[in-house]
């Protein structure tokens, strides 16, 4: 997410008519989060079941994370929320350039310190530890609702170990645990995570949109020589490249979910983390596991 406002506006904003943010929820004051995208929105949904909270996202759902920039009202929830979650990459830098009302605000980077890049939650092991860090902020700002926080995290926490051991289970199965990206590649942490060797059209999330044809008789020449059964996608891709491939290769064209947003469609399904990554999970197992192109 991309700054926009100079500082001055958002000083402006801030300082003739928006109210300062709370340092906590008292009173019976409703606690008000607001995330950047939608990995910590559906963490903080998860961990706030059942309290009386107000969670929004900035990212609206069918909207690409990349390119997206903040506008005035976007500065005002930041500014007005007890809580404000963000990824803490190169991207939010415009956060730092919003006055503190007093608020909590918390980076996943800040979080996870050590990492491939900034993508954090790709990991279900790093998923774990964000959100007991999210619980911990919750119950300081709201203790009356503490007891809320760590029952709902303790069983969100239950199934994501779940998950964690489930991608272990799938990688240590695999004589070659090689997985080809047609675009690209969001999941370093991931792929260390587990173990998991990949090739891609561009590595973590470059602005490069268009592959060349050495790259893609690279990534054609990977799949033949790995006896890769299906390449991957990302949510909102063109596929273009990924056709190309598929075309030379035979191998399925499946998508890998990075949960950085949802479509309009997925949101109102209901769609989370958890169903998400178990997706990419199922679809990892056909990369891994199907027979192999050229079998």
């Amino acid at each position: 997410m991309k700054k926009f406002l100079p500082v001055l506006l958002i000083i402006l904003l801030i300082f003739s008519g928006c109210s300062a943010g709370s340092t906590g929820a008292t009173d019976n004051e409703t606690l008000t989060i607001t995330a950047t995208i939608f990995p910590q929105y559906d963490f903080l949904r998860e961990i706030t079941k059942g309290a009386d909270v107000q969670l929004d996202m900035l990212l609206p759902p069918g909207k690409e994370v990349h390119g997206f920039e903040s506008t005035l009202s976007d500065i005002a929830k930041v500014s007005e929320s007890d809580l404000f979650v963000y990824v803490g990459s190169e991207d939010d830098k415009w956060v730092e350039e919003v006055p503190s009302s007093g608020n909590t605000r918390l980076a996943l980077t800040d979080i996870i310190t050590e990492y491939d890049d900034e993508h954090v939650w790709t990991s279900p092991k790093n998923a774990i530890k964000i959100v007991w860090s999210l619980k911990d902020a919750l119950c300081t700002l709201d203790p009356e609702n503490a007891e809320i926080y760590i029952s709902n995290t303790e069983k969100y926490v239950s199934e994501l170990k779940k998950l964690d051991k489930s991608f272990e289970e799938t990688v240590s199965k695999s004589e070659n645990p090689t997985i080809v990206f047609a675009e690209r590649f969001p999941f370093l942490n991931l792929a260390k995570a587990y173990g998991i060797k990949h090739y891609s059209a561009f590595e973590g999330c470059s602005t490069e949109t268009e592959a060349g044809i050495k790259t893609i008789n690279f990534l054609v020449e990977k799949v033949r020589e790995e006896k890769i059964p299906a390449i991957f996608i990302i949510e909102f891709s063109d596929a273009v490249v990924a056709e190309k491939i598929s075309e030379e290769t035979g191998a399925e064209i499946l998508q890998f979910h990075s949960c950085h947003n949802v479509t309009d469609e997925e949101f109102e399904n209901g769609e989370t983390y958890l169903s998400l990554m178990t997706e990419n999970l199922e679809n990892l197992k056909i990369a891994l596991h199907k027979n192999a192109v050229g079998d």
